[in-house]
């Protein structure tokens, strides 16, 4: 008895798959990935710009196509000002995901480009309310293009007053591209993330 105990034991242990472990047991995911670079950018750009975060968004299916931020900023601006803070913003995020080597992998190009991602500013007044009719309500950089809307008195609906390429904006700003990195001049924009 004691004997077919035992076989059907090593049977059983036998026919068991033993747990599979990987030679690196951390390996983060894509979430993870998306989540350093998304915070790191957000912790930095309120510390250095006063861009308060109020969103995130991503398109992804096999693979990492777009990733989107958006911020409140609590004071008035021109197109000249919005234009520095969508440009901070956006060479920020995308030196932040570049620099990122485990990111790579799962980023549908490589090195991130501004089509891929998206930054939305949000104006509003010191005191937290809306911007007067007709003043500059939205700042935007969306598939590398950069639109800044008005909200207009009558209908009450957002309208783009002025839009640029991320190429244009770079060129006024004196911003280059470099290996996936964007620099002003000779200095990286906003330092590297490891």
């Amino acid at each position: 008895m004691k004997f077919l105990l035992f076989l059907f034991l090593m049977i059983f242990i036998a026919s068991c798959d033993l747990p599979y472990v990987e030679d690196n047991p951390y390996k983060p995911s894509e979430d993870t990935l998306i989540n350093e670079v998304t915070n790191r950018t957000f912790v930095q750009l309120k510390k250095e710009r006063e861009l308060y975060p109020c969103g995130v968004g991503s398109g992804m299916m096999d693979q990492i196509r777009m990733l989107a931020l958006s911020f409140r900023y609590y004071k008035e601006v021109d197109i000249n000002q919005a234009r520095e803070l969508l440009m901070a913003a956006g060479t920020l995020y995308l030196n932040t995901i570049n620099a990122k080597k485990e990111i790579r992998p799962f980023l549908q190009n490589d090195p991130f480009q501004p089509k891929n991602i998206g930054i939305r500013i949000f104006l509003q007044k010191p005191n937290g309310s809306e911007p007067e009719p007709e003043t500059l309500t939205v700042a935007a950089m969306v598939n590398g293009i950069l639109d800044y809307d008005v909200r207009i008195a009558e209908t009450g609906r957002l309208t783009t007053i002025y839009r640029e390429t991320f190429e244009e904006a770079a060129e006024k700003l004196g911003i280059v591209e470099e290996n996936g990195q964007y620099r002003q001049g000779t200095q990286l924009v906003h330092g590297q993330c490891q």
